[in-house]
């Protein structure tokens, strides 16, 4: 077993000696610290062992590298930003045009809405400087002033599952998939060019473990591949895609491609989407992007997107014999987004259907009003035939699927109102409509109000609920945003929902609540503390042994969180949190889970050396009483990890800056049961108390 208590506090103890730090003007280090916290400030909420925010990550990354000049910024270019609300760029905007642009960054304090949090968060993404000529597009510039990323990465877990030991041919030949074809070994590698906001080519590979590697079932190298290239803002060209892409539009109820953000306790009134229509898709999960061509084209008045999409998609193929004309009938009984090919019966899954996708919007802007008309169809070349439960029952069969929609957006004084209606053809219909409110300077609420019916049906949707998928859903929500001292944030939201048809664990029509309030204390630059309470309570099926029909009883969960970080030093970071849940389902009884961890943080060797060091303590009797905490990982590496059952976990991320464009990061993790010696079930079964991830990744710009 390795001792990694030992060896990471061995580490930075004896490192102390080499710290040091810059006071100049913001380093890349701090600047990467600043989209890090940002990504985590939004995961806060998220219930999800990997999130995958590459996406956002890389256009963050992107400003940090290529600000964005105030003198000559675009209402888009602040959207993309996604760190500012729809009444800060009205008003930034508002001041670039009335006084010709801006002399210095420093003004950004005379104009409503821009605190001093709001500047810091934004200030390593934007400059001011005079607006200069574009240069034009021709090889030799491209060629010259693009900028070139190579990311290469390797995680694997000690000790293996069961499901990578050696049997004999024998059994091998008897169950072909009682072991999984390739190395534990997950393995990644992306290249990516870019060229400033106007062109970006890369191509993405990655290996899931499990999977074989350049032999057997992968003869060409990795499982996924992904490519694209991207264009911006040629000619009469607002954005061209080609290739892998992504597609948002509206509120996500007709198609959202990729994660959008729900219910958060730290944003709770900014729960509007900002839609980007197209952009370059450089992830890897296998399922949450587009594959073809996609355009935006028009002026700033009236612009339209059209997207075109063909690819082959996992899905569990039914083959069936009609008794009447003795012919083979195919269908498909479900989709399969897992990702992995690690055994012969995934291998036959993939690419088993080949998906066909057209859409569009037109879009109109008059004058602080935008209205757009969109519609998506989906079609398969193999109809969905599903075995149904009976809460599925108006969930979509067949091959083809298609849905129109409305989206708009106004804004008067202090009110900015959004929505979007669609209707699914041979369906239901959905609408989610809202309201930001920025009533003062210390207060804003937000109210959304969401209908979606029970046969609605949309493959692509992604907008704002209480569980996935958009349909069997009403509710309202009501979120504020409290400035009522100085240095004191109050943060809460209640959402009231309803589920008129049966759901997942309730045979019957439903409902729930949810509440969540936090308050987050400054006392000084560098130092926070945060007080978390939230709460929900839904109706489920009652676990009663041989009801005759079930009833429902509510399930209650609670969440009480204490969170405490400060900056010891200029180069030492602390924060500590300590967080329990409740758990109750009636006749069920109760479960309580803790956790409790310390983060240290160290800079050193001028911000070339980072450290980030967690020792965590938790205890959960069950999968009920769990509990999430966002960690740190690799760069373009997300986890929002669960707690639960009764141990212990460490962990240690190291990022190392060999020179101005190559980059070393590494992460090792140990988590420890105290009262069972296993992890995981089945082919992935670890027989060990211990558990221990090993991460490693480079990068290089050039």
């Amino acid at each position: 077993m390795i001792n990694l208590r030992k060896l990471i506090l061995i580490i930075a103890c004896s490192i102390g000696s080499f710290m040091g730090f810059s006071q100049d003007q913001k380093t890349d280090k701090e600047s990467t610290k600043i989209i890090e916290d940002r990504i985590e400030y939004l995961m806060q909420s998220l219930e999800a062992e990997e999130v995958d925010l590459t996406t956002l990550f890389d256009q963050l990354y992107f400003y940090l590298e290529n600000p964005i000049n105030l003198n000559d910024a675009t209402k888009e270019e602040l959207i993309d930003l996604q760190l500012l609300n729809d009444f800060q760029i009205q008003a930034l905007l508002y001041y670039q045009s009335k006084n010709k642009g801006f002399a210095s960054v420093y003004e950004l304090r005379t104009i409503d809405g821009f605190d001093p949090d709001i500047i810091q968060q934004i200030l390593p993404f934007i400059t001011v400087v005079p607006i200069e000529s574009k240069r034009k597009i021709r090889p030799k510039n491209v060629l010259k002033y693009g900028r070139d990323e190579l990311i290469v990465r390797h995680i694997r877990t000690l000790p293996a599952s069961i499901g990578y030991e050696t049997i004999s041919d024998s059994a091998q030949a008897e169950n072909p998939n009682a072991k999984y074809l390739g190395s534990p070994d997950r393995v990644y590698a992306r290249y990516r060019f870019r060229y400033s906001k106007t062109i970006s080519a890369g191509i993405t590979g990655e290996k899931d473990p499990g999977e074989e590697f350049a032999r057997g079932s992968q003869q060409n190298g990795f499982d996924f591949y992904s490519a694209h290239l991207f264009l911006q803002n040629i000619g009469p060209v607002d954005k061209l895609a080609i290739g892998d892409y992504q597609l948002q539009m509206g509120q996500g109820l007709t198609v959202w491609s990729g994660f959008g953000f729900r219910k958060s306790p730290t944003q709770t009134v900014n729960i509007k989407r900002y839609a980007q229509q197209i952009r370059p898709y450089t992830s890897t999960d296998e399922n949450l992007f587009l594959r073809g061509a996609a355009a935006v084209l028009g002026s700033d008045k009236i612009k339209v997107t059209i997207a075109y999409s063909q690819k082959q998609i996992d899905g569990n193929l039914n083959l069936q014999l009609d008794t009447l004309t003795g012919e083979e009938t195919v269908s498909f009984s479900s989709f399969q987004a897992s990702g992995m090919h690690r055994l012969p019966s995934e291998l036959e899954d993939k690419d088993a259907i080949e998906e066909r996708i057209l859409a569009g919007r037109l879009g109109v802007d008059l004058k602080g009003t935008q209205i757009g008309v969109l519609g998506i169809q989906s079609e398969y070349d193999q109809p969905l035939d599903r075995t149904l439960s009976y809460y599925q029952f108006h969930e979509f069969e067949g091959n083809k699927l298609t849905n129109i929609g409305v989206d708009y957006q106004w804004t008067l004084g202090k009110f900015h109102f959004f929505g979007e209606t669609a209707q699914s053809i041979g369906g239901g219909n959905a609408t989610l409509n809202g309201v930001l409110m920025n009533l003062d300077s210390r207060l804003k609420l937000s109210v959304l109000q969401r209908y979606y019916a029970k046969d609605y049906r949309s493959q692509y949707a992604n907008a704002f609920g209480e569980k996935n998928g958009v349909l069997n859903e009403n509710g309202v929500y009501f979120g504020v945003e409290m400035y009522p001292v100085k240095k004191v944030i109050i943060n809460a939201f209640y959402d009231l929902y309803s589920f008129p048809w049966l759901s997942f664990r309730a045979d019957a029509p439903s409902g729930g609540q949810e509440f969540s309030g936090q308050l987050t204390i400054k006392p000084k630059r560098g130092q926070e503390i945060l007080l978390l309470y939230r709460h929900e309570a839904k109706e489920r099926n009652a676990s009663i042994e041989n009801p005759v029909a079930n009833i429902l009883t509510d399930e209650k969960s609670s969440r009480y969180r204490f969170q405490y970080s400060t900056n010891i030093t200029k180069w030492v970071g602390f924060r500590t949190r300590v967080e329990f849940r409740q758990f109750e389902h009636a006749p069920e009884s109760l479960s309580v889970g803790y956790l409790y961890y310390n983060d240290l943080y160290f800079n050193m060797l001028d911000d070339k050396l980072t450290l980030k060091i967690r020792y965590a303590l938790f205890d959960a009797p069950d999968y009920n009483a769990r509990l999430y905490a966002y960690e740190h990982d690799l760069l373009y590496q997300f986890s929002v990890p669960a707690y639960y059952l009764t141990g212990s976990r460490i962990y240690g991320v190291v990022r190392y800056k060999i020179s101005d464009g190559l980059t070393l990061n590494f992460k090792v993790g140990q988590t420890f049961l105290a009262d069972r010696d296993y992890f995981g079930s089945g082919k992935d079964l670890i027989e060990n108390r211990t558990r221990t991830e090993l991460k490693s990744q480079l990068i290089w710009k050039f």
